[in-house]
């Protein structure tokens, strides 16, 4: 993930430890440089006021599938804000910060409701039909329906999967991108997905976020798609 640290020209020195933690960039603001942080980073991280975030930001987003992550730390570096791009990694980085003492503020409902979590991997270029027959077989596999569903997560690999975001997306579900390093650290078998450097992905992206931690549909290949299913 390519990472920017931004602040003022005043606060570099204050942002030093965040970047070096994150192995991001430090940036410092100029006018007109979030337009260009967003077209070339992944996740912006800005040491500054929300405000001033907000309206550098707003005539630049296109849609929640293709905007970075972008996360605010406020002024005596107590709180990390994901503010744009939650899913698409600012609350894992709001989380990573929790590390250096800053306490992450996530305000996004899919985490903490009711349902089943739905783990899915998949072959480059699947088209969307694909995805969506493979996640409905496996539902009726458990005797579940689309509604029972609280999430989809997947790796951050499959960030621009446009099959599988416009699958999503056209279920209304939330899509959750975990990072290696997090799947990593699971308690999970390895599969064959080792080869790409991660340990598992369908079971372990079922896993992740489901309450009981436990797999009422273990991983299982519909074609060029991998679906495991949690709760």
């Amino acid at each position: 993930m390519r990472i920017a640290v931004l602040a003022f020209e005043k606060d570099r020195e204050k942002i030093k430890k965040i970047a070096k933690f994150l192995g991001a960039n430090i940036v410092i603001y100029r006018s007109g440089i979030f337009g260009e942080l967003i077209s070339k980073f992944d996740c912006i991280v800005a040491y500054m006021p929300t405000g001033v975030v907000v309206r550098s930001i707003c005539s630049h987003l296109k849609g929640k599938w293709v905007d970075p992550a972008i996360v605010v730390i406020d002024k005596l570096m107590r709180f990390a804000i994901p503010l744009v791009g939650a899913h698409r990694g600012a609350n894992a980085i709001a989380e990573k910060l929790r590390s250096l003492g800053l306490t992450p503020v996530i305000t996004t409902s899919a985490e903490f409701s009711e349902g089943l979590c739905i783990g899915i991997g998949c072959k480059k270029g699947v088209n969307s039909n694909e995805i969506l027959k493979a996640i409905y077989l496996a539902l009726n596999e458990v005797k579940a329906k689309l509604e029972d569903v609280r999430l989809i997560a997947t790796i951050d690999l499959k960030k621009n999967e446009r099959g599988l975001i416009e699958a999503i997306d056209s279920i209304k579900k939330p899509l959750i991108f975990i990072s290696t390093e997090k799947i990593n650290e699971m308690d999970v078998k390895r599969t064959k997905a080792s080869i790409i450097g991660v340990k598992n992905v369908a079971e372990a992206c079922a896993l992740f976020h489901s309450k009981k931690k436990e797999l009422v549909l273990p991983k299982k290949v519909y074609g060029g798609v991998t679906i495991a299913i949690a709760r």
